[in-house]
């Protein structure tokens, strides 16, 4: 291992056989000679990202973040990691550990940034909900703090981004923007009322989730029993709102939606009639 570049007394960039890695641990910095070898037992803790750019933002974070900061966060990814099925992006070691910090002195400053879709997520996106309202816990057990809902909004959003992986990142908010458009739209021009605390509605909106899903990642939309619709059916008010739905996403969203997906989608609204 050789000494790439000296971060802070702290941080460490090291070449391990042509892969950079983070070393962290206290003091390490002040003996660390660029171009010179590095006696890894001095590190408490290593991280390897996928790339070079990840690497050098990581590093040029750890160089602003205290580090008892950083290896929080770390135990706080593991703690993710263990109660999410799917693999986190390194991506996350990044974004969550600057936002949870920055979080922190906003709170500090009482300046507080309001996050959006709560309720769709909480719904849509159960596990990572949960899982973030505990690391919120977590967090405000150990800086003895009180971050809220807001919070919990957002690290929501940065599991799913680290499930989904970065190029689809974007795509997470895009499917709680899209649901969100066409709830309310049912509710504002078609006076379809939502028992929000419902099975019912929980299941309309794990439907239009997958909708937007299928339609964003262009993935076939299901093809069973559909045959049995009549000519009634289709003259009813869920299924002539369901074409009006369809219509509004093709003209809002640029996403053709095919007649399957509107037929689904009249189901669903003919339950909560």
């Amino acid at each position: 291992m050789k000494v790439v570049k000296k971060i802070n007394h702290n941080v460490v960039l090291i070449d391990d056989e042509g892969i950079e890695k983070i070393a962290m641990g206290k003091g390490i910095g002040f003996s660390a000679v660029v171009n010179q070898m590095f006696d890894p037992t001095l590190a408490d803790k290593f991280f390897t990202l996928d790339s070079k750019e990840k690497t050098k933002m990581f590093s040029e974070m750890a160089a602003q973040i205290p580090i008892e900061f950083l290896e929080f966060s770390e135990e706080i990814i593991q703690f993710i990691s263990k109660r999410i099925a799917s693999p986190l992006d390194s991506n996350i070691y990044i974004a969550l550990t600057d936002h949870i910090y920055f979080a922190i002195q906003r709170k500090k400053e009482d300046s507080q940034v309001t996050a959006i879709m709560l309720p769709e997520m909480k719904l849509l996106y159960p596990d990572e909900y949960t899982t973030a309202n505990e690391v919120v816990s977590l967090i405000n057990q150990r800086y003895d703090t009180e971050l809220g809902a807001n919070e919990v909004g957002f690290i929501t959003m940065h599991i799913i981004n680290a499930e989904l992986g970065e190029r689809n990142s974007l795509n997470s908010l895009k499917i709680l923007e899209m649901t969100k458009v066409i709830l309310q739209d049912l509710e504002k021009n078609y006076g379809y009322r939502f028992d929000k605390d419902s099975l019912t509605y929980h299941r309309m909106m794990i439907h239009i989730k997958f909708l937007v899903k299928r339609l964003i990642y262009q993935e076939e939309s299901p093809t069973e029993n559909i045959g049995f619709f009549t000519s009634t059916f289709k003259d009813s008010k869920p299924y002539q709102t369901a074409i009006a739905i369809k219509k509004m996403i093709e003209e809002t969203f640029d996403l053709a939606v095919q007649e399957n997906e509107v037929i689904y989608l009249a189901i669903h609204l003919a339950r909560i009639q």
